[in-house]
């Protein structure tokens, strides 16, 4: 049994460096590529130059100058003229006369027709077919008939424990060695399968060999595996294949499922997720490639999450909760560093990153540790603004991340203080947050931001709807406080919206309209509440003699309506705004019913005559008020 194991520790250990060695070459290969790249742009600038010179020629003075030939004729005898002095440099070749200077074509009739340009090669649907879906469908194929082909080996008795998990390896590491004498041939994508095909066999040998067969220990499949990763990294960056980095990544984050034992290690999978991460970094440090970081992010999370849930946080937990927030808040600034504008991706990667961090520390600081969630969140926006320094001013997309970054930033110290108090008061935090997303989202130009934005607002009075706040006394109370700073942002997103109409989406500025009702409707209810606050205290006991407190209630409920709806009316006249219009027509129209139907019917004595003359004072002003305001717009248009 010994000789047996120490058979396939062999076999592994040959297999990790072929696949390091793998990556060595394929890295080797980039540097030289680039060399003959480089040579390549200086021989074609040289050929420009000797095209762009004028030609010399000895011509007999009897004889008529002619017409210079065009460029393309000049360009075209220089390049033959170095190709043919390349040629002489070789050894056993003979140098070759000068031809002499070809006459100037006379020009095309306007008749003739001109020769077709040669078309380009497409990557139609036929390419598609043969070159890719084929190559996809044949190594899948040969998979099945390998596995077939293994399982009736196992089931008839040919191979064995030790034998399966050492041909698994030969195979996997053959398969990886053969692809760089493909990309030579020039079949890079048919060498980036066979090179996926060759990782999946490793990373399934290594945990038949380590979870299933027990030959060796967890820890030494668990180190396979890492090595196995990181040549398939090196193979990635050396030859970049984008294809070979996703497969390595996810060998990588699926590495943690295959060795797992069942006992408590989230330790040591923390660790080997910060230095996969890591890995990740140098990638991205290296090539501008798509759609593998999110991957990454979630598998991460998953596995830390499921870890948070599973076992006893502890103060470690936090450790890595920070090192993981920091990974993925480097990768995007590394990335502006090679892209030329922000992407997407990344703006929503920054975004929800900060997000998941603090919503960490909160599960697991709150609520006996405010103090210190306080200032880890405090911590976490000054990383935010230190990495949007860090970011060098190389391209357009530099000044997105930067005001994206400090945006983040703003909003997390916004949040950070109101941690340390109630509940409620989030909902403040969260109004303020909402207004720097939008008025940032604005001012930079991303629209991710802004819908971020629009979707906390929603939260927030949902929040205001669903915890109506507690008051005791008359305007100076929390409740009047958080509608009066969640109007006070709203009214900033709206005044930065009018400045930035040209940014508007589809549909955004309906929008910015349902914020603009949000706003008044928030600001009367409010001042309802303060007013029956006022009329009725929280000590207020009903009494059937006396109604006099509910009857001057009433009515200046009723007058605050009318006074409110007169104002929006005039601000919507004097601005050109009919939505404000419309608002202060729908709340007259509601004041009326509520006069007729609810205060006449409830008042008596002077409450009921104060009410109806008060109305209909207020609905003939503005009656009068609307009919100068068409007769003035009438007369400027004649």
């Amino acid at each position: 049994m010994d000789e047996t194991i120490w058979l396939v520790v062999g076999v592994l250990l040959l297999a990790v460096c072929g696949v390091l060695l793998g990556g060595l070459f394929g890295v080797i290969a980039l540097i030289r590529a680039n060399r003959i790249d480089a040579r390549l742009r200086a021989l074609e600038a040289r050929i420009d130059r000797l095209a762009a010179a004028p030609a010399v020629t000895a011509t007999d003075a009897s004889v008529p100058a002619t017409t210079p030939a065009p460029a393309v004729t000049h360009g075209a005898a220089a390049f033959a003229a170095a190709v043919a002095a390349a040629a002489a440099l070789l050894p056993g070749s003979t140098p070759a006369p000068i031809a002499e200077a070809p006459a100037a074509a006379p020009p095309a009739s306007p008749a003739a027709p001109s020769a077709p340009p040669p078309s380009p090669v497409r990557h139609d649907l036929e390419t598609q077919i043969a070159g890719r879906w084929l190559n996809r469908v044949g190594l899948t194929a040969v998979a099945v008939g390998v596995s077939y082909f293994l399982k009736y080996a196992i089931d008839n008795d040919w191979i064995g424990p030790s034998g399966q998990v050492a041909l698994g390896i030969l195979m996997g590491a053959a398969l990886i060695g053969v692809a760089p004498m493909l990309i030579r041939r020039g079949y890079v994508y048919f060498a980036d399968g066979l090179t996926g095909l060759g990782a999946s066999i490793l990373y399934l040998s290594v945990w038949a060999g380590g979870s299933y067969y027990r030959l060796f220990s967890p820890t030494m499949a668990f180190a396979g595996m890492i090595a196995i990763t990181g040549g398939m990294l090196a193979i990635a960056i050396g030859r970049n294949a984008q294809r070979v980095a996703v497969i390595a990544l996810l060998g990588g984050f699926i590495t943690p499922i295959l060795v797992s034992s069942g006992r408590d290690a989230d330790r040591e999978l923390f660790v080997y997720l910060a230095l996969l991460d890591a890995a990740l970094l140098v990638v991205v440090a290296n090539r501008a490639w798509r759609l593998i970081e999110w991957p990454a992010f979630l598998f991460t999370q998953l596995y830390f999450w499921a870890t948070l849930f599973s076992t006893t946080a502890r103060t470690d937990t936090l450790v890595y909760a920070s090192v993981f927030f920091v990974e993925f808040a480097i990768l995007p600034m590394l990335a502006a560093r090679r892209l030329p504008a922000l992407r997407i991706d990344h703006a929503w990667l920054v975004i929800v990153n900060a997000a998941i961090c603090v919503w960490a520390y909160h599960g697991i600081l709150w609520p006996d540790h405010r103090w210190a969630l306080t200032g880890a969140t405090i911590a976490i926006a000054a990383l935010h603004l230190v990495v949007a320094q860090a970011v060098p001013a190389v391209s357009t997309g530099v000044a997105q991340a930067r005001l994206l970054f400090a945006g983040v930033a703003l909003s997390l110290l916004t949040v950070a203080i109101p941690m340390r108090m109630d509940g409620r008061w989030l909902t403040f935090a969260w109004a303020v947050e909402a207004a720097v997303l939008l008025v940032t989202g604005f001012r930079a130009h991303v629209g991710q931001m802004r819908v971020l934005g629009y979707i906390l607002y929603l939260m927030v009075v949902a929040r205001i709807v669903a915890h109506w706040p507690d008051a005791t006394r008359f305007l100076f109370n929390p409740r009047a406080a958080t509608i009066a700073a969640t109007i006070a942002s709203m009214a900033a997103v709206l005044w930065t919206a009018r400045a930035h109409r040209d940014q508007w989406k589809d549909g955004e500025s309906l929008l910015l309209g349902l914020m603009s009702v949000a706003i008044n409707v928030l600001a009367l209810i409010g001042l309802t509440a303060e007013v029956s606050l006022y009329f009725r205290p929280i000590d207020y006991v009903y009494d059937y003699a006396d109604r006099s407190a509910i009857l001057a209630e009433g009515l200046t409920i009723s007058l605050l309506w009318t006074l409110y709806a007169t104002a929006l009316l005039v601000a919507g006249v004097r601005a050109k705004l009919v939505g404000l219009r419309w608002q202060g027509l729908a709340l007259f129209g509601l004041t009326t019913l509520k006069v007729f139907f609810a205060d006449l019917d409830n008042l008596s004595g002077f409450y009921r005559i104060a009410s109806s003359i008060a109305l209909g004072i207020v609905l003939l002003i503005v009656s009068f008020l609307y009919q100068r305001t068409v007769k003035t717009e009438k007369a400027g248009s004649q």
